[in-house]
């Protein structure tokens, strides 16, 4: 009898452990120490919003003198709009197009913190102008909104940094630790010529910054819960980018004749090899992520993630389930573009296929060309990077532990009425990557919660923004000033 006992006692001490652990997980977080909130005038941040949305800063691959203009249009519109800031700061132009703003503080022993928008937004589709509420560069205000190319992406919060320092001026106040504004006019096709070049400017002046703040993460419901409560979420790391082109030759001739495989068909398999053998996935960064939020999961998720080193299996099959969490566990590819023959009837002389990855923080540029490469394992295909742009390994993971990071998800808490904050890896690009060589705190957040419907805007059709959004906006980022700004850290 005592035979049997002791695998049902080991089997009980199990999950009575099990449970414990996932018990822990229902802990909600205590409310952060009120804050007064700044007054905003939302009438005046909605007008500035909508004339910086009428300035057609467009980036482009190919940029002639005539769109070139636009951005010192913008330099112009800036310096008269904000007369405050203008008298206040150090303006520097940076490669002809980019702006640094420097708020010098009264002790010049803290490092610096510098915050980060772009000018430049992406093209509108002259096929969906027709789709549009709105002209797509009238900046509108109707509705309770302000509608426009840039309205979210990312005109709305180079309007609230820029009426958080004039506000703060305003005011008198002064901070102890030296501020950096920077807007890049390129960061849609990468920043290589804006805020790289920023970044190559402060260095050569021996700056290192204490913290950067840029786009990111944002209030989001529904991402990652079924719960109606918004989750902030705080980008720490970005994923790398990789695009890379895959081509094969074939031999022409009549297509009533054809070999076992086509040049297509050479790259078919291809792509259906590399969709059958994916990056392998890593827990890793996703579960900090979820621990932070784990009461507003389902109990099943909770008891998966707390016992990760048990059901790790578990876990990964339940996350891979949608693309959304898929993402934040594994490096990613997708086939984007694919190219090959000239009419029905010919064989193809030649095909080819474009396909984006985005790297996982651990995951490198050449351990996933070596991974697929294997899955592949087709000498008549040939992989190579697309370009020399067209790949860049993940960033650095910033620390959660860091006083930058606390004061930032405390300032998120209080001005957002106690939202629970998790960390994670940002799934897209950003400018922020290139201050990595001057700084170890890199985070991503853009302080607004929209809908899903409002979220398809972004590069999208009807781009918009709630003029609540924007108050609350230009709120947090006069908060966050003063306590960055006073902060010893």
């Amino acid at each position: 009898m005592s035979f049997f006992l002791v695998p049902l006692a080991l089997i009980i001490f199990l999950a009575a452990f099990m449970l414990v652990r996932t018990l822990q997980l229902h802990k909600i977080p205590a409310d952060a120490p009120q804050a007064e909130k700044p007054q905003v005038d939302r009438e005046k941040v909605s007008q500035h919003l909508s004339g910086a949305i009428q300035v057609k800063t467009i980036s482009k691959p190919v940029m002639t003198d005539e769109d070139r203009k636009v951005f010192l249009d913008m330099h112009a519109w800036i310096e008269e709009t904000y007369p405050l800031l203008s008298r206040n700061l150090e303006r520097t132009i940076v490669n002809q197009h980019s702006l640094l703003y420097k708020w010098i503080g009264s002790d010049l022993r803290l490092k610096p913190v510098l915050l980060n928008a772009h000018m430049d937004v992406v093209p509108v589709d002259e096929k969906t102008r027709g789709e549009w509420k709105s002209d797509p560069f009238g900046g509108e205000i109707r509705d309770g909104f302000v509608w426009g190319r840039g309205a979210l992406d990312m005109k709305s919060i180079m309007i609230g940094l820029l009426d958080s320092v004039e506000s703060l001026l305003e005011s008198g106040y002064q901070p102890k630790r030296t501020i950096y504004l920077t807007f890049g006019h390129d960061e849609e096709i990468s920043g290589f010529q804006g805020s790289l070049k920023i970044m190559e400017y402060l260095k050569s002046k021996s700056v290192q910054l204490a913290a950067v703040l840029d786009e990111g993460g944002m209030l989001t419901l529904g991402s990652l819960t079924d719960s109606d409560t918004p989750v902030a979420l705080i980008g720490t790391a970005e994923k790398g980018y990789l695009t890379v082109k895959l081509s094969a030759e074939g031999k022409p001739g009549h297509s009533s004749r054809p070999p076992r495989q086509t040049a297509v068909g050479i790259i078919s398999r291809a792509i259906a090899m590399m969709d059958d053998n994916r990056m392998p996935a890593s827990l890793k960064y996703v579960i900090p992520t979820l621990k932070k939020i784990g009461f507003l999961l389902p109990f099943s998720t909770q008891f998966a993630l707390a016992n990760a080193d048990i059901l790790k299996g578990l876990l990964i099959k339940a996350l891979e389930k949608l693309p959304e969490t898929n993402a934040l566990i594994r490096t990613t590819h997708a086939a984007t573009i694919i190219e090959g023959g000239i009419k029905d009837n010919i064989l193809p002389a030649s095909a080819s296929a474009t396909v984006n990855m985005r790297l996982l923080p651990g995951d490198t540029i050449e351990g996933a060309m070596a991974h697929f490469g294997k899955a592949i394992n087709d000498p008549r295909v040939k992989i190579e990077v697309a370009n020399e742009t067209s790949g860049w390994e993940a960033s650095k993971v910033s620390s959660i532990e860091e006083s930058a990071y606390l004061t930032l998800e405390l300032v998120v808490r209080q001005m957002f009425d106690n939202v629970p904050v998790a960390p994670f890896v940002f799934l897209a690009a950003t400018d922020s990557r290139h201050y990595q060589p001057i700084c170890n705190n890199i985070y991503k957040f853009s302080p607004y919660l929209i809908s899903p419907e409002d979220q398809s805007g972004v590069h999208g059709i009807n781009e918009r923004i709630s003029q609540d959004s924007l108050v609350k906006m230009a709120a947090f980022y006069q908060r966050l000033m003063r306590v960055w700004g006073d902060a010893e850290f």
